[in-house]
């Protein structure tokens, strides 16, 4: 009877339960995408009942706001508007975490919702700095969102170029 030999790394590993790193990989990546869909879920319970308590919120911060002037219907308007938006955006993020759970990740699809999300932040910035106007510390969300806005398009442009050379690859023999 012939033995085989093996190595201390095939041993460790089989006693694991015959795991491999990228194995163990994919399956820590599988649980990240599905950590970050509930999240996103989560996220979207919180706009919700934000959208509730946001009235009386608006209130509250006119009471103990340093300035005298009154900011409850511009704040209002900018938040509801924001909202809308921020919503597209998780729907987006979620349809995206969607795909990549099903394996589709450089998909024409993909790019069109990462175009959709930089021109979501490229809103909500323009939103803010309307707002601005009454509060300057709202320069910063303005600025944030225009910065994740650039992020995103040069995501997306990596998302085309992986896609464009992976199509190259299918097409080489």
């Amino acid at each position: 009877m012939k033995e085989e030999k093996t190595s201390g790394r095939e041993r460790i590993r089989w006693q694991k339960g015959g795991r491999s790193k990228k194995s163990e990989f994919l399956i820590s990546g599988e649980r990240s995408i599905k950590i970050t869909s509930v999240l996103i879920k989560l996220a979207m319970v919180l706009c919700v009942i934000a959208l509730f308590l946001m009235p009386q919120s608006a209130k509250r911060y006119e009471e103990f706001s340093l300035y005298g002037d009154n900011v409850t219907v511009p704040l209002l308007i900018t938040f509801y508007s924001c909202a809308a938006v921020g919503f597209v955006i998780l729907f987006v993020l979620d349809r995206l975490v969607l795909n990549m759970q099903n394996k589709k990740v450089f998909i024409p699809e993909n790019i069109k919702l990462l175009r959709i999300l930089s021109y979501c932040c490229f809103i909500i910035s323009v939103i803010t700095l309307v707002f601005a106007r009454y509060r300057i510390l709202a320069f910063i969300v303005t600025f944030a969102a225009a910065f994740f806005g650039l992020i995103l398009r040069v995501i997306k442009h990596c998302f085309e170029e992986a896609m464009r050379l992976r199509e190259e690859n299918d097409f080489t023999i």
